[in-house]
């Protein structure tokens, strides 16, 4: 099984879907990561826009130059959602209400490599936004999961995870923020980027849907043109 599958390529921009367990740029395990093996296809150096926890696999993209990488970046980390990034993730429970969001200030622990929901005065905190929604719950073992769509606003370290296990609703798999099962790491899956084209500002749209275990037990829709919050 190939460790990415490349969507679209040009000059400017690269987007795949990752694998889960394929870094998406080198740390001080040496292990191979997106980054430096696109990096050796193309033949010169690409950029990160944005990246993966190590065990979400999905769609990524990044930059093919440095002008590119610092108009994507800017989008990414802009307050008008210029791009796009939506997820499937299976969480523990059962939710209440169909839809909703959560806001929180969150700090990351480098050390430690965890993220933590802390008061809004605390220092180094950063403000954490996304909004859900369920699609469909299942009963596993006699306990329910709940497949559930969610849309980034920031994109802070550990985001999903930190702010779903605060709530409650660990991701499946993810022992470090709760989940007490043996599922894979990690039900969490980039399913659609939208952004503007880099150099014509054409919008491009991308979207996959996750396999396998505990994706499987769900009937997943394909996020497609208009992805799971454009009603």
């Amino acid at each position: 099984m190939p460790l990415y599958d490349v969507l679209f390529r040009d000059g400017d921009v690269i987007v795949v879907n990752k694998n889960p367990g394929l870094l998406s740029q080198s740390d001080r395990s040496g292990d191979p990561d997106l980054l430096s093996l696109l990096s050796r296809e193309n033949g010169r150096p690409v950029y990160p826009v944005h990246r993966l926890d190590r065990g979400v696999g999905g769609l990524v993209a990044v930059a093919a130059n440095q002008r590119s990488a610092g108009v994507l970046s800017s989008l990414v980390s802009g307050e008008k959602d210029a791009f796009g990034k939506e997820y499937l993730a299976v969480l523990h429970g059962k939710f209440t209400e169909p839809n909703g969001s959560l806001t929180d200030y969150l700090l990351h622990d480098e050390r430690r490599r965890i993220t933590r929901v802390v008061g809004e005065k605390t220092s180094g905190a950063k403000i954490a936004r996304l909004a859900y929604r369920v699609l469909e719950t299942v009963d596993h073992d006699g306990r329910p999961l709940s497949l559930v769509a969610v849309r980034l606003f920031t994109g802070r370290t550990h985001q999903i995870r930190a702010q779903f296990s605060n709530a409650g609703h660990p991701v499946a798999g993810d022992g470090r923020y709760g989940a007490h099962d043996r599922f894979p790491p990690i039900a969490l899956f980039s399913c659609r980027l939208t952004f503007p084209h880099p150099k014509s500002g054409e919008i491009l749209r991308f979207s996959a849907i996750p396999a396998g275990i505990p994706f499987d037990a769900f009937s997943i829709p394909d996020p497609g043109e208009k992805g799971f919050f454009d009603d």
